[in-house]
């Protein structure tokens, strides 16, 4: 197999998978979170938590409801599925008399995305020569990727391969993510199939 072919096949290989999206919105109006007790697909205990979580077979993730009308969407695998849920736990709230129908804007707050490169990183050697990169190994396991081009995101690297980027704002950022990775795979791979600096 040609060095190029063996780039090619990691290089698919290092697709990002969204595992977790976080995105907020706002009722605009207080919410009595005493009467979502007993009501199918919330769950409500004041002693564990001070909000109310939605979580049915219709919703993608899960949706917390606090008695000042905000709702954050946790665990939806993309903003189309965040939207849905938001939208569905107004609607379910305004069929419960509990608040006034009303239109909501879901507000996307982070994206946690993660892809396996398929062969181990030698990381002290990429932060020594990957820009603003950490390797602090008695501190965390992995190597820590501050790229400007992500806009405060981080890309972790672990010694096996597995990639984890957190803190992205935008889905637009996704794709520049997976390009930086296709950059660090060929830069860590020598013209003749050895392995550069991985």
């Amino acid at each position: 197999m040609s060095s190029r072919a063996g780039i090619s096949e990691t290089v698919a290989q290092a697709k990002l998978s969204i595992v977790n999206l976080v995105a907020t919105a706002e009722l605009d109006q207080s919410v009595n979170l005493e009467h979502l007790v007993n009501v199918h697909g919330f769950l409500y205990d004041y002693e564990i938590y001070h909000c109310a979580y939605l979580k049915d077979r219709r919703t993608k993730g899960k949706v917390s409801i606090f008695s000042s009308g905000k709702m954050i969407c946790i665990g939806a695998k993309s903003l189309e599925a965040a939207k849905h849920d938001l939208n569905y736990a107004a609607k379910r709230l305004a069929e419960l008399g509990l608040i006034s129908r009303t239109r909501i804007r879901a507000k996307l707050q982070n994206i946690v995305a993660t892809a396996d490169l398929g062969k181990s990183l030698d990381l002290e050697s990429i932060a020594s020569k990957l820009p603003h990169a950490i390797y602090e190994p008695e501190q965390f396991p992995g190597a820590v990727y501050w790229a400007p081009e992500l806009d405060g995101a981080a890309m972790l690297l672990f010694p096996t391969g597995k990639i984890v980027v957190a803190g992205v704002k935008r889905q637009e950022l996704l794709p520049v993510a997976e390009k930086l990775l296709e950059d660090l795979i060929s830069r860590t791979q020598e013209p003749d199939g050895r392995k550069g600096y991985a």
